[in-house]
């Protein structure tokens, strides 16, 4: 779960909750993924390897970031109440710059990494590396560089290391596909690089040896350790919820005119505005997508159009159990079927017809004549049909998690 103070905290909530509904006796397992024999073995890409990765530090001390081109600019607050805004102990930085002594402390240049667990991230700032001769980081061993590109060695690289280690070297990658988990501070012009208020960007993790079903990891959060990707105009967008085949670089020339800039404010907190040398340099280290294959659909099986796959819940549970919604409001859902896509099935809402992804208990089915999604009840959904979120309709729970919609049937 991410952790955010002030008014961000909510926003980040209900972003962050993944919808599942599980009702007594409702606990039937999904089916069983098939071995994945038909993937064609993928030979890693070679890298240069030998390199070693940029600085990087953690904080052992609470440090104030400052904002601007340098360390006498304003601390970092929060808004509206203009609170000092410190960084927790434990936070990872990356070092960007010599320190700058300044009067007792000596200030460097640092990029805040993203976390999990607190927020935000993502930002360039300065911190005081020292105090009155006291050091307030630890440094962390740099990184040797992989010599091959895969989603295991180039996932828990930090950006600014998978430029360094790949540079603009077409590389491709195995990886099954979900949303990130975290929330973008910023904005970015142009907005395929990922904007709050389009489609979620999509990003690439390693699931584990089984790919799929209750042994697989699910979450690129659940990962730890995850690539975003960014699909530039002409190329199709990844579906979520499938294992690729994916072919992208570093180093995108659109780079040159990219800007970043804050999303709503900074929800609350009190980033700062990016300089266009920092917003360059962010959208050089971003995997931009050229090409892509799928591999295998969301029910663990090669793509089949005649044999169509529905995404599966993907746990089991303890015969009995109960567990809430943990679903977010939304208006209503329209479900849309389309059985010529890899992905058939999903779920369109509000007025910019934001797309979610369609989640099913087991007792349904997609049948293609007419089209439609079945259950074992005879409750059916037919393309077209909208469905209030929060009553769902008879037979049916609905929980409708934002970028998730899960459905399953009412004892």
């Amino acid at each position: 779960m991410i952790r955010a103070r002030g008014a961000g905290a909510a926003r980040l909530a209900a972003l962050a909750s993944v919808g599942l509904v599980l009702l007594v006796g409702a606990c039937s397992s999904a089916p069983d993924p098939q071995p994945p024999s038909a993937i064609a073995s993928l030979q890693p890409i070679a890298l240069p390897g030998g390199a070693v990765g940029v600085q990087r530090a953690t904080l052992v001390v609470p440090l104030i970031p400052r904002l601007g081109p340098g360390p006498d600019g304003p601390e970092m607050r929060t808004e509206p109440d203009g609170l000092p805004f410190p960084l927790e102990v434990g936070r990872r930085v990356v070092i960007l710059g010599e320190p700058q002594p300044r009067g007792d402390r000596s200030w460097v240049r640092v990029w805040v990494e993203p976390s999990t667990e607190v927020w935000p991230g993502d930002f360039y700032a300065w911190i005081a590396a020292s105090t009155s001769g006291r050091d307030n980081l630890q440094p962390i061993d740099r990184i040797t560089c992989p010599t091959e590109a895969t989603i295991q060695t180039l996932a828990p690289l930090v950006q600014q290391d998978r430029l360094q280690c790949v540079g603009k070297l077409e590389v491709t990658i195995d990886a099954r596909t979900g949303s990130p988990g975290a929330v973008p501070l910023y904005d970015v012009d142009p907005a395929w690089y990922g904007i709050n208020n389009g489609p979620p960007l999509t990003s690439l993790f390693d699931p584990g040896p089984a790919r799929f079903g209750p042994d697989a990891t699910k979450r690129p959060e659940e990962a730890g350790t995850w690539i975003e990707t960014h699909v530039p105009p002409g190329v199709t967008p990844l579906p979520l919820g499938m294992y690729l085949r994916v072919t992208g670089h570093f180093g995108d020339p659109t780079a040159a005119g990219c800007r970043r800039v804050l999303a709503n404010a900074g929800l609350g907190l009190g980033p700062p505005a990016e300089a266009a040398a920092d917003s360059t340099q962010w959208c050089r280290e971003q995997f931009v997508v050229g090409a892509w294959q799928a591999l295998l659909g969301p029910e663990g099986r090669p793509i089949d159009l005649a044999a169509p796959q529905l995404h599966r819940r993907e746990f089991r549970p303890e015969p009995g159990i109960v567990l809430a919604c943990g679903g977010v409001g939304m208006p209503p859902l329209t479900i849309r079927i389309d059985p010529s896509q890899i992905d058939p099935v999903w779920v369109e809402s509000g007025p910019n017809r934001r797309r979610s992804m369609a989640v099913f208990g087991p007792e349904f089915q997609l049948r293609l004549d007419p089209p439609r999604v079945v259950a074992t009840t005879g409750l059916t959904l037919t393309n077209g049909e909208v469905i209030d979120p929060d009553r769902g309709k008879p037979g049916l729970a609905v929980c409708p998690g934002g970028d998730t919609i899960s459905f399953d049937v009412l004892p």
